[in-house]
């Protein structure tokens, strides 16, 4: 199995907020964890007992063992965002089924 696909945990910054004296709201930096995993394409199979039908843009990604992922608000794979739809612990690994968001649609 290769680890070979940059993935990005991205936690929304906590610290956001109104600032009266500027008349705007103020975005805290978000927290961005990196590691590589192995992602790949949902099966057919699988997409199918999942959504009950064949879902576009759903990948697996599987983290190398002993990796603890971290608190996240979305994911980041190149350039795309994904929500997750299942999570799975087998064996010291993480097992993440997850689908783009798509923005504006």
């Amino acid at each position: 199995m290769r680890y070979d696909t940059e993935v990005l945990f991205i936690k929304n910054g906590e610290g956001s907020h109104y600032d009266p004296d500027l008349g705007e709201w103020i975005e805290a930096e978000p927290i961005v964890t990196e590691t590589v995993a192995n992602v790949t394409d949902l099966g057919t199979d699988r997409s199918v007992a999942l959504f009950g039908n064949i879902k576009q843009g759903a990948v697996v990604i599987r983290t190398q063992p002993l990796f603890i992922i971290p608190k996240w608000d979305n994911i980041e794979i190149e350039g795309k965002s994904y929500q997750l739809t299942t999570a799975r612990q087998p064996l010291d690994r993480n097992s993440l089924i997850v689908e783009e968001v798509v923005k504006g649609g």
